[in-house]
Formats: structure tokens, C-alpha cells, sequence
């Protein structure tokens, strides 16, 4: 099954919480995830692809995780 890892992040301000942003982080044809593995490691994936994200390794924080089945398309804002 082919499927798609993404996180929806959210800028952080020293007033709070700003605009949240969806990223395809990983799909079935970028490594060999599975449901399972996204399911079970898609955090901690997600957690490596943040600290090297040139945008989003510094006041981003991950509001949530999903891992769609098939190809996902993005959404303006989560």
C-alpha cells in the first residue's frame, strides 16, 4: 500500500502559537515506509527531517502527524 507521511507544524511566537502549515515528509516512493513503520516511527521521522529543514528546524513545532494511505495532496493551511 502506498503511502504518505505528514506533519502539520505550527510556527511558534513569543505571544503563542501562529499559522500551521501541512509538509509531505516521506511517501512510500522517497523509502520503503509502510503503514506500520509510519504509524509506529513516524515521529521520530519527522523529528530528523525537522532538524534538518533549513525553514523548520527553529520555531516550528509539530501539532500533529498523519500517515495517509495513497498520494496526499496538501492543504493551503491545516
Amino acid at each position: 500500500m502506498f503511502v504518505t507521511l505528514v506533519a502539520v507544524l505550527c510556527r511558534v511566537f513569543t505571544g503563542g502559537v501562529g499559522d500551521c502549515v501541512e509538509e509531505i515528509v516521506s511517501d512510500s516512493n522517497l523509502s520503503n515506509i509502510t503503514f506500520q513503520s509510519c504509524m509506529i516511527q513516524g515521529q521520530i521521522g519527522i523529528a530528523n527531517w525537522m532538524s534538518e529543514h533549513p525553514i523548520y528546524h527553529t520555531n516550528w513545532v509539530l501539532q500533529r502527524y498523519k500517515c495517509a494511505p495513497g498520494r496526499y495532496e496538501l492543504h493551503a493551511k491545516a
